[in-house]
């Protein structure tokens, strides 16, 4: 597995996790998708950025990172749209891709942010550092660059 930024987001490489996103009831990766096309979040202003996680020329994870557009602080990064497709949960694929936006976060922000709904990836998040407290407005979850 190879972490790659994504510079022109491919929809057909996309299809995978869309659909699996979607049968899971998780609608963040079609926002992901209509927002790039539209033009509304593209991950190409200063310090953002798109990576897909692949196995040869298939996309098994993808996820970014923006400006926080909930906080008003240039220093707060979010990490957005993560997903991992199931067959690559637990193998990797998750921890790198996050590693690779952390390290680029460090480059713009002193903290990133994020929200998540489920326990399994409160978790994931929490192993690679990530806390709950104290609560910052709009997150579940965030980590100290500094």
């Amino acid at each position: 597995m190879q972490v790659q930024v994504i510079e022109n987001l491919d929809y057909h490489s996309l299809a995978l996790l869309l659909a699996e996103a979607n049968s899971e009831g998780f609608d963040f990766i079609a926002r992901l998708q209509d927002e790039y096309r539209s033009g509304l979040n593209r991950f190409n202003r200063q310090g953002e950025i798109l990576f897909g996680v692949f196995e040869g020329e298939r996309m098994v994870a993808v996820g970014g990172l923006n400006n926080d557009p909930y906080l008003e602080d240039p220093l707060v990064g979010r990490v957005r749209h993560i997903y991992v497709l199931n067959a690559y949960r637990g193998k990797g694929a998750g921890r790198m891709l996050l590693n690779s936006i952390i390290e680029e976060a460090k480059r713009h922000y002193a903290m990133i942010t994020l929200k998540t709904e489920t326990e399994e990836a409160s978790l994931f998040y929490q192993s690679l550092g990530f806390v709950t407290e104290p609560a910052i407005e709009s997150a579940t979850h965030h980590l100290s660059l500094v």
